[in-house]
């Protein structure tokens, strides 16, 4: 067996792992919480973390929650970050060896195609409704990146033709400003509701009015966004994840009934809807896999 060396950085924590090539398994991981979100401590706290791992060789990748350009982290709302050459940085502090920044959303699609949920299939489209919303495009086994390597940026279509909730992201009416648990948390607390993104669903099942009303919102906007996806991808599976939807089974099941219903006749057909099998691992096996 060859192994790889993957890592998955969030806004709170960063996770690495060494993983079989051929496989696919994660042999080892560790975990690190940041006390601080700063670039220099990201990096710090990130090359500690590889070196508490079994030594391995190659390319280190590493899959980051923002829009990425080369080894710049272009913007990265859950750290606040902006033009940070993050990948640079990391190689420095590992003493030259080579980063490749993975946007963390095609990390984990490529986890669950190559190990998980759409193992077996060409043609896939991966959503997670979690701290954020992000999506991966997978057609004829190649991960789609687009021009500029920011392709999938399924959090940031717009639902309004004007004005909207404010995004991370510095623009105004994005699914993620609604849907994305942080953001939808802020919401929350503004109309007057205790609990975070992951008891919405709850709050709303117990009579609430006002939860009522945020999580019809949020539910109607994100399952039609979904289904109109998979009309334009045609995709064979559509895997689900993120801690939002985890823990709100009445939206994913919203998800289901709207994608048979208001995708085209055909993609519907197509399509098999599942969640994601890696778990918190579909990301570290895919950014290892991938660098």
């Amino acid at each position: 067996m060859t192994y790889a060396l993957g890592l998955d950085i969030g806004g709170s924590t960063a996770r690495a792992a060494v993983v079989e090539r051929e496989t696919g398994r994660v042999v080892e991981s560790r975990k690190y919480a940041w006390l601080e979100r700063s670039p220099q401590a990201v990096v710090d706290g990130t090359a500690e973390l590889i070196r508490s791992l079994p030594a391995t060789d190659g390319v280190v990748g590493v899959g980051f929650a923002g829009m990425l350009d080369g080894s710049v982290v272009v913007n990265a709302p859950n750290l606040g970050w902006r033009d940070v050459d993050f990948g640079g940085a990391l190689s420095r502090a590992l003493n030259g060896r080579p980063v490749q920044l993975i946007n963390d959303l095609s990390a984990a699609a490529w986890g669950e195609y190559v190990a998980g949920a759409a193992k077996g299939v060409r043609d896939s489209l991966t959503v997670f409704a979690g701290t954020g919303v992000g999506s991966a495009i997978i057609a004829g086994g190649v991960l789609q990146t687009g021009a500029s390597q920011v392709a999938g940026e399924f959090g940031h279509v717009k639902l309004f033709p004007e004005g909207g909730r404010r995004c991370g992201c510095g623009q105004d009416g994005c699914l993620e400003a609604y849907a994305g648990g942080a953001k939808l948390a802020e919401w929350m607390k503004e109309e007057g509701l205790e609990g975070g993104a992951g008891e919405l669903e709850a709050l709303a099942a117990q009579g609430n009015a006002v939860a009522q009303k945020l999580y019809e919102f949020v539910a109607t906007q994100l399952a039609l966004a979904i289904a109109n996806q998979v009309t334009v991808l045609n995709p064979a599976v559509l895997v689900l994840g993120g801690g939002v939807l985890l823990r709100s089974p009445g939206l994913v099941a919203r998800i289901r009934e709207v994608v048979a219903r208001r995708s085209t006749v055909s993609s519907a057909k197509a399509v098999r809807v599942t969640m994601a099998q890696l778990g918190d691992d579909s990301g570290l096996v895919g950014a290892a896999l991938l660098g």
